[in-house]
């Protein structure tokens, strides 16, 4: 396929694609699959797992038996639900079985994708507008609270699948029946969720680069609240939101290196020693490494972190839990 990127991403014509290739839009982080054929597994001649990706980055993993020669970026027709998907391989070797679950009920790889193909999916990528202006068509004439978000065909044809968001559970049975009679096949409506949508749709974040969750993340772990209080971090401030709407991804990322920094400086309320008094911490900036102190008159100055003198109290150890106690009859004695 073309790079999304007129090359400029620099991986045009390169085996080394990451998750999703040039596609749609390159990834920020790309991997290199270094045991394509190889194995740990002394009885096993190689690994027949092979990654493939869809559209919306969704990741499936297929068995080889054919042994069709492939590798990553190159395109595939699969084995699907009551049909074929097309797809692009991710990554393809032993690395794939070490990530990969167990699953005897993997699908198959069935061919390397032809021209003929390619402009079947082309095809249908167009056809996918389309579908999804009619979906909206008919939610809007029922009045649905509901956000549609993408349409996907599969390869064949053999079923349409609409992705949407929504606050409440909504029944989507009588725009099912519609839909089916008006494309004449199997149509189902699958809901995402703010972080999802995100990852489907994609886009760049306040960073200037492609949003992790649409590029190289392959779960989405939920964000914490409580990761913003240890950070000092207002819960009010939109800074700390993504595009998702949701606590940012990076609040997890940050968070171990600001609990490292926090280390450095007092706590909050403890009592410190500085050149106009004694005083107590109201706050701090590990990036300008200040504390805001406030002193004994009822004034808040800003002071260096190595300005400040404090005694370091170290955390009592916590005590085991006493075992609990066996239900039953008590001895009397």
């Amino acid at each position: 396929m073309a790079c999304g990127a007129n090359g400029s991403c620099g991986c045009s014509g390169s085996s080394l694609t990451g998750y999703g290739g040039c596609n749609d839009s390159c990834p920020s982080v790309q991997i290199f699959d270094w045991l394509p054929a190889s194995s740990k597994n002394s009885g096993r001649d190689h690994c027949d797992l092979v990654e493939v990706v869809f559209k919306g980055r969704r990741r499936k993993v297929y068995h080889n038996k054919q042994k069709i020669p492939v590798r990553a970026g190159d395109d595939i027709i699969v084995s699907a639900q009551r049909g074929l998907d097309y797809g692009q391989v991710v990554l393809a070797g032993e690395l794939v079985h070490i990530r990969a679950r167990q699953n005897p009920n993997y699908g198959q790889v069935l061919r390397l994708a032809s021209s003929n193909d390619r402009s079947i999916h082309k095809e249908n990528r167009e056809a996918e507008k389309e579908a999804l202006h009619a979906a909206k068509t008919t939610v809007g004439r029922r009045q649905l609270p509901i956000k549609l978000v993408d349409a996907e065909w599969q390869f064949d044809r053999k079923r349409l699948s609409i992705f949407y968001t929504s606050q409440t559970r909504v029944t989507m049975r009588p725009v099912i029946s519609e839909l089916c009679r008006h494309f004449k096949t199997r149509v189902e409506f699958l809901r995402l969720s703010p972080r999802e949508e995100s990852a489907r749709i994609g886009g760049l974040g306040v960073c200037g680069r492609e949003l992790c969750c649409s590029s190289w993340m392959r779960q989405i772990p939920p964000v914490s609240a409580s990761a913003a209080k240890k950070m000092h971090f207002p819960l009010t401030s939109e800074r700390l939101t993504g595009r998702c709407g949701q606590l940012k991804c990076c609040l997890n990322y940050e968070l171990e290196q600001y609990m490292k920094i926090l280390e450095e400086f007092p706590r909050k309320n403890a009592k410190v020693d500085t050149s106009n008094g004694p005083g107590r911490v109201r706050s701090m900036n590990i990036f300008s490494r200040t504390v805001r102190v406030d002193l004994n008159n009822n004034l808040i100055e800003e002071f260096d972190l190595q300005d400040i003198t404090y005694v370091r109290k170290k955390r009592p150890p916590q005590r085991g839990r006493k075992p609990a106690r066996k239900k039953g009859r008590s001895k009397r004695r």
